[in-house]
């Protein structure tokens, strides 16, 4: 049976991660393997996913470990999917764990430790990269007499990511409510109920910069989704937990719990939603905040508005790219 190039199911990493790597604690414990989900795309690097297993720091470094850094343009977002893990950022630790999504802007000093094995599940977009790192690379693989060269180094003082280390925080312990940059379905900016589907904006475009948001349509069994014929953007959907029937290009297949779904351009495509199942959009390409927030006010207050010309100006306006929904109770 040919691969399913549209799936990734992060629950069996040995067959999804197109690469991964390794980090490593001062005493040679591995601290860290990410792996490749999707690469970067466009000026602004979206739909960049990596799957992380992040372990739990050795007792001799719980006390100084938590990871202080900035980014100077990029900006993050986490999915914690299992364990417990301390953030610190804004003057404020917090606990975090399974069912929190952590969003960190760029220049934001922020930190973590992770006191259990963490499934760390992260997006990425306007990382600056440093391409010198990887010919510095090149040369320690070609020639590793060289690697300790501090005149080799010199010729990537930064690295390859865009990562700024910082002192230790100071810092006062919060609840998790209260950290603006712990998200939550719970804890949502606003929710819109549709028949069958509650849509949460989780991430606002103005946390993002303006290039993105994320929105998690939380959907009941028997929730149906057409998308238009030849939709332009893609799309990258995080199926967080239950379980949704999808066809793309005539494929169809199933993704469950932990599953990244990549639909391309163009690609004719549709769900259906078989269990109570929570969908995150990754890409975050549709205005769904701002057509909701139009929706909702013409429904108010000018309901003879409400035509299904007026849908459609709106969905075209805000790029809102679904054809039709429908509720099979």
């Amino acid at each position: 049976m040919a691969k399913n190039e549209f799936l990734f199911d992060l629950k069996t990493p040995e067959t999804t991660w197109r690469g991964s790597g390794k980090h490593f604690f001062p005493n040679g414990q591995e601290a860290s393997e990410a792996g490749m989900i999707t690469s970067a795309e466009g000026p602004h690097g979206l739909y960049w996913c990596l799957d992380t297993i992040m372990h739990k720091v050795p007792e001799e470094y719980m006390e100084t470990w938590d990871m202080p850094h900035f980014h100077t343009r990029g900006y993050e977002t986490f999915f914690v999917d299992s364990g417990k893990v301390y953030i610190y950022i804004n003057g404020q630790r917090v606990l975090c764990q399974k069912g929190d999504i952590v969003h960190l802007q760029a220049g934001q000093a922020h930190g973590m430790k992770f006191i259990e094995e963490v499934k760390w599940r992260g997006t990425y977009h306007d990382f600056e990269t440093y391409p010198e790192s990887r010919d510095v690379g090149r040369v320690k693989r070609y020639m590793p007499e060289l690697a300790d060269d501090p005149e080799l180094a010199a010729c990537a003082p930064r690295g390859e990511m865009d990562n700024t280390p910082l002192e230790h925080f100071l810092y006062k312990d919060v609840p998790v409510e209260q950290c603006l940059a712990i998200k939550n379905i719970a804890r949502p900016w606003a929710s819109y109920d549709l028949p069958g589907c509650s849509v949460k904006v989780l991430v606002e475009r103005w946390e993002n910069g303006g290039v993105k948001e994320l929105d998690c349509a939380v959907m009941e069994p028997g929730f149906t989704a057409e998308w238009v014929k030849y939709p332009p953007l893609r799309e990258l959907l995080y199926v967080r937990s239950g379980k949704v029937k999808f066809n793309i290009l005539g494929q169809e297949f199933i993704a469950d719990d932990e599953c990244v779904v990549s639909i391309p351009r163009f690609a004719p495509h549709s769900l259906e939603a078989l269990e109570h199942s929570e969908v995150y959009d990754l890409g975050g390409q549709s205005y769904w905040s701002l057509f909701f927030q139009s929706y909702e006010y013409i429904r108010t207050k000018e309901p003879e508005r409400l035509t299904p010309e007026t849908v459609e100006a709106l969905k075209k306006k805000f790029q809102v790219q679904i054809k039709s929904i429908g509720y099979k109770k």
